[in-house]
């Protein structure tokens, strides 16, 4: 496969997320940047930070992944390293204590490298822990080092919060230091996310659901949704395993259409979805643990 190829492949599944759509926009207008950038020779104009908000379980760590892959394929910056990109959860450290979190950040970013002599990739940094104290002094040290070495970051900071005093407040910080853009990561409506279950279920054997179907399975989804221990993509693609499951333990008779009448035990007054907003809340989703 060419580069252009690839190039090409990485923005198709870009444009293939679901919801994300600012994100959508941005790889547009980068990819036309590149292009103008090769066309007029200009060497010293490079992409922006990014300023992610999104909503828990809305396809972060896929969005990340996908994202670099385009910036690998279409060379947009250097990369260097074990991993193109990795996630950083950024603990909060009050100001009289010692700033920790930015010595194990450099040591990780040390132990990435590898072979190489520093590592140069994208990284998402989740900075939730410190929305209320974006002023303090251990912030600004840390946004001073990521600008110091904006010739081998590239940084998304992210955030999951719907808090506009805290956006504001985040976004103020990291201009001070930083050039950055912010994007606010849709997530999916109802039937974006039937589509999704649909693309699983052809994929995991070439089913397809029928109108009645699909009903059954906005309404199940919009229930699952408002509850508040829902997880975004990995709640609805539970809910596609279990289903599939279910669907591959019975006679088919060679059928590949699922009806509403063979999922019925998933409707939204099923013992299922019932339990399915009454699991217990796990304490941290899409991001590694502080140890990493």
């Amino acid at each position: 496969m060419s580069r252009q190829e690839n190039m090409g492949k990485c923005l198709n599944a870009i444009m293939d997320l679901k919801g994300v759509d600012e994100l959508k926009s941005t790889v547009k207008q980068l990819h036309i940047f590149l292009k103008n950038i090769k066309m007029f020779s200009v060497t010293n104009v490079v992409p922006p930070n990014y300023l992610w908000i999104a909503k828990r379980g809305g396809g972060i760590t896929t969005s990340v992944k996908t994202f670099t892959e385009y910036l690998y394929a279409a060379r947009a910056i250097e990369f260097c390293g074990k991993v193109k990109s990795f996630e950083f959860k950024l603990g909060y450290i009050a100001p009289e204590l010692f700033f920790s979190e930015l010595t194990r950040f450099d040591n990780l970013l040390s132990a990435l490298a590898g072979h190489h002599h520093r590592y140069k990739g994208v990284v998402c940094i989740n900075i939730d822990e410190w929305l209320e104290h974006t002023g303090e002094v251990h912030f600004a040290h840390f946004l001073d080092y990521m600008a110091s070495n904006s010739d081998r970051l590239l940084a998304i900071f992210c955030t999951y919060t719907d808090n506009k005093n805290n956006i504001e407040a985040v976004e103020t910080a990291l201009a001070a230091h930083v050039r950055f853009e912010t994007l606010s990561l849709r997530f999916p409506d109802v039937p974006e996310l039937v589509e999704f279950v649909e693309s699983r279920f052809r994929e995991g054997g070439g089913f397809t659901l029928t109108e009645n179907a699909k009903v059954l399975l906005s309404e199940t989804i919009g229930e699952i949704s408002v509850g508040k221990n829902f997880k975004g993509f990995k709640s609805v693609e539970q809910l596609a395993n279990d289903i599939l499951y279910n669907i591959l333990t019975t006679d088919l008779n060679d059928s590949k259409q699922i009806s509403a009448e063979m999922i019925a035990r998933y409707d939204k007054n099923s013992p299922y979805v019932k339990l399915a907003k009454s699991q217990i809340k796990k304490k941290t989703i899409g991001f590694t643990e502080r140890s990493m």
